[in-house]
């Protein structure tokens, strides 16, 4: 294997590793040797891909990005708005990285120098969305785009946290279908809200 490949494999194995371990036991008390026992590497390949726990820990922070679909036209972006919702929630029940992503963000308090950039990547994908469904008429004309989209990621951010406490996100997708059969009718015009699906449209799981 190429020496460039090797680098990049073992940096996925790390990012891994340190996703299982911030997941489990959050930013502060995660150690960096259980992290290094866990991807099985040296001292020095972790040193080699990041300066310190901080820096690891916004590594995977940033993972997040490959959970963020690439937006295409679509018949209605209102309904992908809702979709996005739901597949986040879906994919923070099924995978570790994003799990340990967001419950980092969360924690950002611990970090030396938080970083929004996160917040601010699920920010600029909603209101993209939302600009959409404005252009394809299924927006109230007195909604602001920038309210929605940072009242929609700060009640993800709360639902999936009290619903982690309270049922290991196992009732996520009812919560997010709850907000959006609230939120709705206030977004759209009447005509509109009988096609929209708050509990999402994605295909049903295998």
């Amino acid at each position: 294997m190429p020496q460039q490949q090797r680098a990049i494999r073992t940096r996925q194995v790390i990012l891994s590793a340190a996703a299982k371990v911030f997941e489990e036991r959050g930013y502060t008390a995660a150690r960096l040797g259980e992290i290094i026992e866990r991807a099985n590497v040296t001292k020095g390949a972790v040193y080699f891909h990041f300066q310190s726990k901080a820096e690891l820990a916004l590594a995977v922070m940033d993972e997040q990005r490959r959970f963020v679909p690439p937006s295409a036209p679509r018949p209605s972006p209102l309904q992908d708005t809702i979709d996005l919702t739901h597949r986040v929630a879906r994919d923070l029940q099924e995978n570790v990285v994003l799990r340990a992503a967001v419950r980092l963000v969360i924690e950002q308090g611990s970090f030396t120098m938080p970083n929004p950039s996160a917040y601010l990547m699920w920010v600029r994908s909603l209101r993209g969305l939302l600009e959409a469904a404005r252009e394809n008429g299924d927006l109230r004309p007195e909604v602001d785009l920038d309210d929605v989209a940072d009242l929609v990621v700060g009640a993800l951010t709360g639902i999936q946290l009290m619903d982690q406490v309270l049922t290991g996100r196992s009732l996520f997708t009812l919560k997010i279908t709850n907000l959006w059969r609230y939120l709705l009718p206030g977004l759209t015009t009447p005509d509109r809200l009988p096609a929209l699906r708050p509990e999402g449209s994605l295909p049903a799981e295998p």
